[in-house]
């Protein structure tokens, strides 16, 4: 007569078993689209695989009386799961890349690595609209337990201290030119796409929190981690400039010596994209080939008339009341001239200086006639 505890053993087998080994197969099938999906990182998929390899090698065990008897077809199921899953944590674990104290990585954390003051006049030296507050941002970011010379360089990087680009233009407040708020407290609006802040204080808070929150706890906490995810080439950004950039500028106000690592970058458009491409990193700038004054530039040298290497990132300047555009490259510089409501700006009116200069220049004196 059977025990007290067949009916619990023919129900697991019954019921029990299958809906863990579904359970199991179904968080596995998952692994790849939420890392497609950026909701885990890859140092979490690959936990979650060596776990459900663990589980389903659990199952396996629990099945080893009826393994040379029946049911080889669930058996196999279990095994293909935990082998799967298995392979899926080895795979995961090769890809990733070393360690970032193995390849030099800088990380989000720690340290300060410039003082207060440095701060504060590195923006005052930039002419930053944050400048006056600069020592209160630096408190700001060190209390999140960030590296405020990090989070600076990525302010300049972003839009030269808002000296440039939307930042300037639209007085967004905006740190990090953050797309949206992080916590609606601090929603001002927006402008352009990007998030609005009433203060800087406000911006630097959601800068701080959007990289604590989405990255540096998500174990991307270098900035080679977290700048492919920041500034992705979907949005024609350049990574490896993004990131040498970063660490140039922290290198170069804390007086350490910081490595660029070496990169072996791939194109898919024409040679020539590419080697502007290439053209602009060595420069520490970002290509945006859909941006007016680079798409100009390229036009421009196809058809003979080069303007050169780039040799800083575009910015406003503002002549008589009137509000520019302006690029500057090695052998001309670019303008555009901005509507009073920007808006209405026609981004397509790219100028050269150079066609300004010949139309301002006097017409050529009258050569002397000779004396009768």
């Amino acid at each position: 007569m059977p025990g007290p505890t067949a009916p619990a053993a023919s129900w697991w087998r019954e019921r029990g078993e299958p809906r863990a080994l579904a359970a199991l197969a179904l968080l596995g099938l998952s692994l790849a689209p939420l890392r497609a999906l950026d909701l885990v990182t890859p140092e979490q998929a690959a936990r979650a695989a060596v776990l459900l390899a663990w589980a389903a090698g659990a199952l396996l065990l629990l099945r080893l009386p009826a393994l040379l008897r029946r049911e080889r077809a669930r058996l196999a199921l279990i095994a293909l799961v935990g082998l799967g899953g298995l392979a899926g944590a080895l795979a995961l674990g090769f890809a990733q890349p070393p360690s970032a104290a193995a390849q030099g990585g800088l990380s989000f954390r720690g340290e300060p690595r410039i003082s207060r003051a440095a701060f504060a006049q590195i923006l005052q030296r930039g002419g930053s609209p944050a400048a006056g507050v600069g020592a209160e941002l630096y408190d700001i970011i060190a209390a999140y337990g960030l590296d405020p010379a990090v989070a600076l360089a990525f302010f300049q990087h972003e839009s030269q201290f808002c000296t440039a680009g939307h930042c300037a233009r639209e007085g967004l407040n905006n740190w990090g030119m953050l797309r949206r708020h992080i916590k609606a407290a601090r929603n001002a609006g927006s402008s352009a796409g990007f998030a609005r802040y009433a203060s800087w204080q406000d911006g630097v808070r959601d800068w701080c929190e959007l990289i604590l929150g989405r990255y540096v706890n998500r174990g991307l906490d270098t900035v080679e981690k977290a700048v492919p995810i920041y500034a992705p080439r979907a949005d024609n950004n350049v990574p490896e400039a993004y990131i040498n950039a970063i660490r140039r500028m922290v290198a170069s106000w804390s007086g350490r010596r910081v490595t660029a690592e070496v990169q072996v970058n791939t194109y898919n458009g024409t040679l020539d994209e590419a080697l502007i491409s290439e053209t602009f990193l060595a420069s520490e700038i970002t290509y945006h080939p859909t941006w007016a004054f680079h798409t100009f530039m390229l036009n421009e040298a196809r058809a003979g008339r080069p303007l050169g290497a780039p040799l800083e990132d575009s910015r406003i300047v503002t002549v008589a009341g009137k509000q520019y555009a302006v690029q500057v490259f090695a052998l001309d510089t670019l303008y555009t001239p901005i509507a009073p409501v920007e808006a209405e700006t026609n981004w397509g009116d790219v100028r050269r200086l150079s066609d300004l200069l010949r139309a301002a220049a006097p017409p050529p004196a009258p050569s002397p006639t000779a004396a009768p």
